[in-house]
């Protein structure tokens, strides 16, 4: 019999969700200091009366399967979830004296599909081998920002925007053509795809991809007798990672330290190098005046990795041994934390973004690294046991 277990599953429902500051709408006042021995009451906020919970409709559907003998099982599940009414902080009129405000604004979509599958593939009286393995796909899109302007929605860095028909956080950036071998300037394309060396700000346009297109992990453990090895690798598949660190340390900076990419740079006539000529002055790039406007797809990298995050190879002793010390059970192990990670990417970690300190900015920026610390790598020894 090959098919042992057979199941189809599906749910609908609709969720709210009030991510955002209490008492929104209504004005709301703080007395600070004092004037003429009075003292000052100022507001806070915008009043929006209009606010509410942003509305979620979620969609799963899903498929549980075993196969011989429930030797492999698994499970595929696909999942819809539209967004009406996203709560976001953004610009409103400046004539109510404040940047931004609370407001319910498009329709936001996400969707997936996630595999996770798990395998006994040897198992005998004294040795055993499981495998498991998941992978998923995702998928984000802006729908609509109901006649907001991308610039509108605040938060994040100035490397990304929101702009309807692309993933919330999409890179929206100047392209690098590559480095005059005369010169040593960035030729950069315009809008159009012209090259220019005048860097603008205003040609910017969406790049690269936000989102891997595939992520997992993969654990085996292979069991002799009292002896256990445990294995998981994680990965990404394609996307990008934006560094925005490298914008100050390849060139343009006057008290950071440099990266030995700029090795790597134009320092006479006829090189061909990977970055432009060496300069503390922006201004040295036409159109450029601060290093913090250098949005460019010169800092734009393939985000794929793959990493062994953990390996744990443990022992336990014999019942007989860990009785004659009064214990029910004695396990030796070593686990070593994120030992090997293979990427293209030259910077500290391919998997952290830059963390920051509201929701709607990690949300904005969500492939953006800034002087992100890496995972530690480590090894642990220890035993376990219990009375």
């Amino acid at each position: 019999k090959i098919i042992s277990n057979l199941k189809l599953r599906a749910s609908y429902g609709l969720v709210g969700s009030s991510n955002f500051p209490s008492a929104q709408y209504y004005q709301q006042f703080q007395f600070s200091g004092s004037y003429n021995g009075q003292p000052v009451l100022f507001p806070t906020n915008v009043a929006n009366p209009a606010l509410r919970w942003e509305e979620g409709r979620n969609m799963d559907l899903g498929l549980d399967f075993g196969l011989f003998k429930d030797r492999i099982t698994g499970e595929f599940s696909y999942y819809r979830k539209t967004t009406k009414g996203a709560l976001i902080n953004g610009g409103i009129s400046p004539s109510t004296g404040f940047g931004s405000g609370y407001l319910n604004v498009g329709e936001i979509l996400n969707e997936g599909v996630e595999l996770s599958l798990n395998t006994t593939n040897i198992q005998s009286k004294n040795f055993k081998w499981v495998t498991r393995l998941n992978v998923s796909k995702n998928y984000n899109e802006v729908i609509s920002l109901d006649g907001l302007t991308p610039d509108a929605v605040g938060g994040g860095t100035n490397d990304t925007r929101i702009a309807e028909g692309y993933p919330i956080g999409t890179n929206f950036l100047v392209r690098f053509k590559g480095v005059d071998p005369n010169d040593g300037l960035p030729i950069w394309l315009d809008k159009n795809g012209f090259e220019t060396k005048t860097f603008s700000l205003d040609n910017r346009v969406p790049v690269g991809k936000i989102l891997p297109d595939y992520v997992g992990g993969l654990t085996n453990t292979f069991s002799f007798k009292g002896l256990e090895l445990n294995t998981l690798f994680t990965f990404a598949i394609g996307g990008n990672l934006y560094d925005a660190s490298a914008k100050r340390q390849l060139g343009i900076v006057t008290d950071w330290n440099i990266r030995t990419d700029i090795a790597n740079r134009w320092r006479k006539p006829g090189d061909i190098a990977d970055f432009p000529r060496l300069t503390m002055s922006p201004g040295t790039y036409s159109g450029l005046s601060s290093e913090w406007q250098y949005n460019s797809t010169m800092f734009l990298y393939d985000a794929t990795f793959v990493r062994l995050r953990e390996v744990t190879l443990s022992y336990a002793l014999p019942a007989s041994f860990a009785n004659k010390l009064r214990l029910q059970n004695l396990k030796l192990f070593a686990t070593g934390m994120n030992l090997l990670t293979f990427s293209k990417y030259p910077g500290g970690d391919p998997e952290i973004a830059r963390d920051f300190e509201n929701p709607q900015d990690r949300n904005m920026s969500p492939n953006v690294t800034y002087l992100t610390t890496p995972q530690q790598k480590s090894i642990t020894f220890g035993l376990s046991t219990s009375f």
